[in-house]
């Protein structure tokens, strides 16, 4: 077999590795942390125990670990590949490796042996939106939407179906979406839930002006706020044509992403897709 039917040409394959290795073959070094330190301890004792695999994904992930997440959740697949939640939770890992093709795969595959759960919905959609393949997000909102059963997932669902529909150039079907949510929902919302989104639909709405979706003086988690509001609100400004004010916040939102733990959140990644997508240099 010729060296350019097997593709492995030294040539071609250090071309690969510099442009398209999304993730190095480096790994951190292990973290000096309990949680970590006990989940590995319970693989070792039962290597082939994929519920444990998992948790070790879970302890790695909830440090920023997200490659060894991954790693750990591909454990668990191999024990057990008809368990949807470990192809969820190594889809979201996936996104926040930026590798939105693979986690697309996963979460469709998490759908497919759990077709009722919302969570796999929204990040599907999530995962086609962050490949600028609106329309098959569009339908995985669609099924998300149908899902809902709290204020929460309403609201959350409904500002990235929104985004979505927008984009599209589908304004009307846009508009009724949002009409469904009311002023008076807020109230039962929590902080760090479903109040974000609410918030920006209002804006959406025209019910608040777009400067409140900024933090507050005194706000504890004001970086947080940017890179989770800020998308919302940059992506805002382009649709009502203020480009300015767009351009200018999506940069705020990847350097307050870039200065804090808040590089992997979707807010960030959307920022980073809508620069590439509009040509805007950073």
């Amino acid at each position: 077999m010729s060296e350019n039917r097997t593709g492995m040409k030294k040539e071609r394959c250090d071309t690969l590795v510099q442009e398209w290795e999304v993730m190095s073959w480096e790994r951190n070094p292990q973290p000096d942390d309990e949680g970590v330190k006990n989940a590995r301890a319970a693989v070792e004792k039962d290597p082939e125990n994929a519920e444990l695999w998992m948790e070790l994904g879970l302890a790695y992930a909830n440090l920023g670990y997200y490659r060894e997440a991954t790693e750990c959740y591909s454990h668990a697949i191999s024990i057990n590949p008809f368990d949807w939640r470990f192809y969820r939770h190594r889809a979201h890992r996936f996104i926040s490796c930026n590798l939105f093709q693979d986690g697309a795969a996963d979460f469709t595959i998490a759908t497919r042996l759990n077709p009722k759960d919302w969570n796999c919905w929204y990040h599907l959609g999530l995962a086609y939106f962050l490949l600028e393949d609106y329309e098959h997000a569009l339908e995985a909102y669609k099924t998300c939407y149908s899902l809902n059963k709290t204020l929460d997932d309403l609201c959350a669902c409904t500002d990235w179906y929104w985004m979505t529909l927008k984009r599209l150039g589908r304004d009307e079907e846009a508009q009724a979406l949002i009409d469904k949510v009311e002023p008076w929902m807020g109230k039962d919302l929590g902080e760090m839930d479903g109040l974000g989104y609410f918030n920006r639909i209002m804006v959406y709405k025209g019910i608040n002006p777009p400067e409140s979706l900024r933090p507050q003086a005194g706000d504890d988690n004001k970086a947080l706020r940017i890179v989770t509001q800020g998308f919302g609100l940059a992506n805002y400004y382009h649709i009502i044509g203020e480009e300015e004010k767009s351009v200018a916040m999506l940069k705020e939102v990847i350097e307050t992403a870039a200065a804090s733990r808040w590089y992997s959140a979707f807010g960030c990644l959307a920022a980073h897709v809508d620069v590439k997508r509009r040509g805007i240099q950073i």
